[in-house]
């Protein structure tokens, strides 16, 4: 027979099992917790050469969220934003909006640690690590200080853009974590200056979107 208790004021009953999910859910948030002290600033701080950064896949529309989650974690994160432009519409201004240069992706730094990637990947909304948690991308520091700068100096923001890309263009990243990777246009957006390619990352075709600032033509 499977014992049940009461518990709370409300009356409801949970079972012997439904304990035991409940401490393997707390044991598992101990240890995530436990595990993201790997990424922690504080790691940073007394080991900084042995803090590369990394990339982060998550979802699409949650990078933002990802980064505060990250950020009550006292964990360093990143992500470089562009603004929209102005627009009229109907005697209505909309407002420029800040967004993200590369949708769905969320830069890290921390110790080159299992158990920090392990926690990272367990974030809400987060996908996965560039690289796999075994053999992750370290990106070099200068192109994420190039990145922070050009996006901190504006340089992303909405303005009209002379060049034309087109399907199936090859191209090279020139700018941000996939900077000097060889790449392949997929769409062009010329009114948002944005382009989509596929980035070859050590083999594997990975689908980015950038500003057309951030690539070059071969």
């Amino acid at each position: 027979m499977t014992m049940q208790h009461r518990r709370g004021e409300f009356g409801e009953y949970v079972s012997d099992a439904g304990y035991r999910k409940l401490d393997k859910i707390a044991d598992d948030q101990r240890i995530r917790i436990s595990s993201l002290a790997m990424a922690s600033r504080r790691i940073i701080a007394d080991y900084p050469d042995e803090c590369p950064w990394y990339c982060l896949m998550v979802m699409t529309g949650r990078e933002f969220a990802v980064e505060k989650n990250l950020y009550e974690e006292n964990v360093e994160a990143l992500v470089p934003t562009w603004m929209t432009a102005t627009k009229y519409t109907r005697g209505r201004i909309i407002v420029p909006v800040k967004r993200p240069v590369i949708p769905g992706y969320v830069l890290v730094q921390c110790a080159a640690s299992a158990y920090a990637f392990l926690a990272l990947r367990r974030v809400k909304h987060v996908i996965g690590i560039i690289g796999g948690a075994e053999t992750p991308y370290r990106i070099p520091l200068k192109h994420i200080e190039k990145f922070k700068e050009r996006a901190k100096s504006g340089s992303y923001d909405y303005r009209p853009v002379k060049i034309d890309y087109h399907v199936g263009e090859p191209v090279k990243v020139c700018d941000g974590p996939f900077a000097s990777f060889a790449a392949e246009v997929i769409s062009f957006d010329r009114e948002k200056h944005r382009v989509s390619v596929e980035v070859n990352i050590f083999g594997r075709k990975t689908p980015v979107e950038l500003d057309v600032a951030q690539i070059e033509k071969v």
